[in-house]
């Protein structure tokens, strides 16, 4: 139940947040707006405050701005003329379309910003370091680092960055060790074979330990005979604390017959051997989570916050655009990873057991997603709204309301279709 009150309440502000933008362009631009419909089918509740009512409809998945004269013809003779929307200049009627994925746009980088600002952002730790390189002499597993020379550390970018900024030379890190604060200085070497300036930790917002938390029953080290909240203290005689050691020790040895796990269990430590002939490091591992020690976030400053919004909102573009270039290229197919009213429900229902912070992630890139597919210039979509408004702006003239009208009908019945095959897909997997 929680699930479904959640997804409802996710549809009708991300709608209303669109078709809000579409509003308020088209008021601004003084178009006479007949009704402000959230939902579609029967109204369920209605309410006219001065020349526009305002609906919420049975079916929540869309919502709709009916604007005097959208479809050229004119309803009602008391509606000046001026007030017409196709009375509006195409400049003009391009904005009102485009309005509505810019408030969706604009929405989610203000989520972004005001999560930042209430949750903050996981501190970056030292989740191991290297044997012989420069961090090995200074840092520890475990440290959070707060800033390098200087700079606040608030994501694994800023930190790669002023690390190849140093250019070699010095570069001072101030971490939080059991409670205090310790400032080292680090030299960072170049690696050849990275082409990049390093210092030889590994850096994650959450540390993994040697401990399984999860053993899939099937997976080589259980049938080799490791359980359940065993802890890896050794792999072939090297020592292991982290499980970033355990991952490396094991590519390291790889390709071999075998590889000895040092356990400790209840107090008893135990040799544990694990044939790998054939293996490689996915499979030797597979089936296995190791427990971690939890994220520590920290709250960024007003100005922080602003550019770190602006960066997370620049992230989300740039997954959208790979998954389009990946749909486009073959890489992948759209129904592996288009999800319906039913897919965006568990997620959102998962995202709200995690806490507020993953929810809103969740939220903003789901508003984000609905502003670029409207930019999509197919028909029924404010892209292609848009695209009519913009053929007439360059070839001065307009493409009959009947012709327009048709094409965005046929648009509208195809992306019903693909909603209900994507929502049947959705409901096939909740039994699978």
């Amino acid at each position: 139940m929680i699930t479904l009150l959640v997804f409802i309440g996710t549809i009708l502000v991300l709608v209303g947040v669109h078709e809000g933008g579409h509003f308020l362009a088209a008021k601004l631009a003084g178009v006479y707006v007949e009704e402000f419909a959230i939902g579609f089918g029967p109204k369920l509740l209605s309410v006219r405050k001065g020349e526009t009512r305002y609906s919420i409809r049975a079916i929540p998945f869309g919502g709709y701005v009916r604007m005097a004269g959208e479809d050229r013809e004119v309803t009602s003779s008391e509606i000046p003329a001026d007030r017409l929307l196709y009375s509006k200049p195409p400049f003009t009627r391009i904005l009102i379309s485009l309005a509505g994925p810019m408030a969706n746009l604009l929405t989610t980088l203000l989520i972004a910003i005001l999560a930042l600002w209430a949750f903050g952002t996981p501190i970056i730790q030292v989740e191991d370091v290297i044997p012989g390189m420069p961090a090995s002499a200074v840092l520890k597993s475990e440290d959070r680092v707060l800033s390098i020379q200087g700079h606040a550390i608030y994501n694994s970018e800023t930190l790669s960055r002023l690390i190849q900024q140093s250019g070699g030379e010095p570069i001072d890190i101030l971490v939080e060790r059991n409670g205090e604060l310790r400032e080292f200085t680090v030299r960072p070497q170049f690696d050849p074979v990275e082409e990049r300036y390093v210092i030889g930790a590994y850096f994650w917002p959450v540390i993994r330990t040697n401990k399984l938390a999860l053993l899939d029953p099937s997976s080589p080290l259980s049938l080799a005979g490791l359980k359940e909240n065993d802890r890896i203290v050794a792999v072939d005689g090297e020592a292991t604390h982290t499980a970033v050691a355990i991952v490396g020790r094991v590519d390291e040895l790889l390709p071999t017959d075998s590889i000895t796990f040092t356990v400790l269990r209840e107090g008893e430590q135990l040799e544990i051997f694990l044939s790998t002939t054939g293996f490689d490091l996915n499979q030797s591992l597979a089936g296995i989570a190791f427990a971690n020690l939890g994220i520590t976030y920290r709250r960024p400053g007003f100005a922080a916050g602003f550019v770190l919004g602006a960066g997370q909102f620049s992230d989300y573009v740039h997954m959208i655009v790979e998954w389009v270039h990946a749909i486009l290229t073959g890489q992948v197919t759209a129904s592996e990873t288009i999800a319906g009213p039913v897919g965006i429900a568990r997620l959102l229902g998962e995202g709200i057991k995690q806490g507020p912070n993953i929810f809103l992630w969740l939220f903003s890139y789901l508003s984000l997603s609905l502003g670029v597919l409207n930019l999509i210039p197919f028909p029924a979509l404010d892209g292609s709204r848009a695209a009519f408004g913009l053929y007439e702006l360059v070839f001065r003239r307009r493409i009959s309301p009947q012709t327009e009208g048709m094409i965005h009908a046929i648009g509208a019945l195809i992306i019903i279709a693909l909603m209900l095959l994507v929502t049947y897909k959705d409901i096939v997997k909740l039994f699978q």
